[in-house]
């Protein structure tokens, strides 16, 4: 998310004029929010949902800006919170928000978020919420461990091991993670052979297959093998396929004649 930056101010105020000059459908203002576009800071979730009047759609809209928000503080999320009508809402929208916030492993940022709480059982429930998530853990880089056995007594680590010896620095180890460094693009195959301007035709790039007889070496018209140098010695050869012979190799007589 800290690549996301909010809408402007003229285009969320046209989005809230536009809501709020809808009167005759609830449904139709959470349809406009819908079809908006940009992402959403704290302030900005706080006043939409201050624009909808019926409990169900404020968390209508907090669930529609949920995937669109930008990251947050605990202080600044205490005004969303705020903006639920009623109570036990609060706790859903926490868990809406709770991905967005930056500093809710700190005390501070737990003691903000806690503090929007009037009864001790939410304030548990609310808590138990921010520990489901950590919005530090894609900055860390894994130490190693997870192993599992492999073929041939070797092993599969599924984390990338910090030795600066055998593996580089670890600024060079971060590069070679997925999504960081620079892209490895494979270079292209070269056939040296010109394609054919014809798309139906066969491609030039792959070399003909043996036929079927070719493959497998049956007899056919052409002969057995194709071409026969030489003159077999009885008996050798293949079977009589007729009268006086047989196949390329024949058992027969051919100096004979049919007369």
């Amino acid at each position: 998310m800290s690549h996301k930056h909010s809408m402007d101010e003229d285009n969320f105020e046209s989005l809230v004029y536009r809501m709020q000059m809808e009167t005759s459908s609830t449904k139709r203002k959470l349809e406009i929010l819908f079809d908006s576009k940009g992402f959403f800071n704290a302030e900005h979730v706080a006043r939409i949902i201050y624009q909808c009047a019926v409990p169900s759609d404020k968390i209508r809209a907090i669930q529609i800006m949920e995937p669109r928000l930008c990251r947050m503080t605990c202080c600044d999320a205490v005004d969303i919170l705020g903006a639920a009508s009623v109570h036990n809402d609060k706790l859903i929208l926490l868990d809406c928000i709770k991905r967005a916030l930056i500093d809710s492993q700190t005390r501070e940022g737990a003691e903000y978020i806690l503090s929007a709480f009037t009864f001790e059982g939410d304030k548990a429930r609310a808590y138990s919420i921010l520990q489901t998530v950590v919005s530090t853990q894609h900055d860390k880089v894994p130490a190693g461990g997870h192993q599992g056995y492999a073929a041939l007594g070797g092993l599969y680590t599924q984390a990338r091991p910090l030795v600066p010896q055998l593996y580089g620095s670890i600024a060079h180890q971060r590069k070679s993670i997925p999504g960081q460094g620079e892209i490895a693009i494979p270079p292209q195959a070269d056939p040296g052979i010109v394609p054919s301007v014809y798309t139906s035709h066969p491609s030039y790039a792959y070399i003909p297959a043996r036929g079927y007889a070719e493959d497998r070496q049956y007899p056919s018209a052409r002969g057995f093998p194709e071409d026969v140098t030489f003159q077999s010695v009885y008996p050798a050869g293949a079977p009589p396929m007729g009268f006086h012979g047989g196949a390329p190799a024949p058992t027969g007589f051919p100096g004979l004649t049919m007369q």
